[in-house]
């Protein structure tokens, strides 16, 4: 079992995104093996394609941000939600077994705001990977939250419109207290499968507070599914050309408002080259050369089957902060 401290190694050493694509190309070409490389968990974002024309996924780096930024809209506004979860089948989910993750995104440090104190919107969210009322492994369509609603309706805020992202999820038994932490006891049924706690504008100092959490869970890991350094993510123009300096053999990662997907390094070969749709009903991608009639009766080889993912939704807006303002 590896080390939780290294598991929760988490805002200190950032990845830089060429750095990233670089060493996941060389993996997806056999120049560099994965084996315990931190690389093979990493998480890594592509955003879905919103045409029919082109891959059914865009690495980061290609993607042009839709908002401008500007003088009258620096800053960005988002929501996250967490459309659906699937998890590989060969991670092998037995009964009883929980998943904790952490979402942690905020402004990053190489932003050209300099009005706000750095802070950062996180999420732990506790998952039922197990669907006990169904008597096995939980589906993906039911593996969702709004994340925005655990922030009490607040979007999260990234001055200057450069994101830093960290993003782990790590596989359990279920102790005692963690249905407490997590509010299931209190759930109207008792059968949700997903539980969320949001803590808006956090410090770095208070983001330990939360890590503490996932360190009470050391005993009772069965595996990683996801970890990570952060990444550096421009979510409008203005913040692209700003920390590319305008240089075009600068590859920045950008998302734009949408659907995307977060999937894991070894995983960066098959999404990449991926020719497929994202169907809401089954919370899964689909190789779009499967018939409706073939996905109903499961009658079709699945390229994604042991591939774990998640697919998230975005939505952003160009605003510009008040740093005087008080949300109290």
């Amino acid at each position: 079992m590896e080390d939780n401290q290294g598991i929760m190694e988490s805002l200190n050493s950032p990845l830089t995104h060429a750095d990233m694509i670089r060493k996941l190309d060389m993996i997806n070409q056999g120049l560099e093996a994965t084996g315990s490389d931190e690389l093979a968990n990493q998480f890594i974002i592509f955003q879905l394609n919103n045409t029919e024309t082109g891959g059914t996924v865009l690495e980061t780096s290609t993607v042009n941000p839709t908002l401008d930024g500007g003088d009258d809209a620096p800053d960005v506004q988002m929501s996250v939600e967490m459309i659906a979860f699937h998890i590989g089948k060969d991670e092998g989910i037995p009964e009883g077994t929980r998943a904790t993750m952490r979402l942690v995104i905020g402004k990053d440090e190489n932003s050209r705001d300099k009005f706000f104190d750095t802070a950062f919107w996180t999420i732990a969210a506790g998952l039922r990977l197990y669907d006990q009322s169904k008597g096995k492994a939980a589906d993906s369509k039911d593996l969702k939250a709004d994340f925005t609603k655990a922030f009490g309706k607040r979007p999260i805020e990234i001055p200057g419109g450069l994101a830093r992202m960290t993003f782990e999820v790590v596989k359990h038994k279920e102790p005692q207290w963690w249905q407490r932490v997590f509010g299931f006891l209190q759930s109207g049924t008792g059968q949700a499968l997903t539980s969320v706690i949001g803590f808006p504008a956090i410090t770095q100092t208070a983001i330990g507070l939360v890590d503490e959490l996932l360190n009470k869970l050391n005993e009772d890991l069965t595996g990683v599914l996801f970890k990570s350094r952060p990444l550096t993510l421009a979510l409008s123009k203005m913040a692209k050309d700003d920390f590319s300096g305008g240089n075009p053999r600068v590859k920045v990662g950008s998302l734009s408002p949408g659907f995307c997907v977060i999937a894991r390094g070894r995983d960066y070969g098959l999404l990449s080259n991926a020719d497929a749709y994202f169907y809401t009903a089954y919370g899964k991608l689909v190789p779009s050369s499967v018939t409706e009639e073939q996905l109903l009766n499961d009658d079709y080889d699945d390229p994604f089957e042991n591939c774990t993912y998640g697919i998230f939704k975005i939505g952003m807006r160009g605003t510009k902060l008040n740093p005087d303002f008080n949300y109290g």
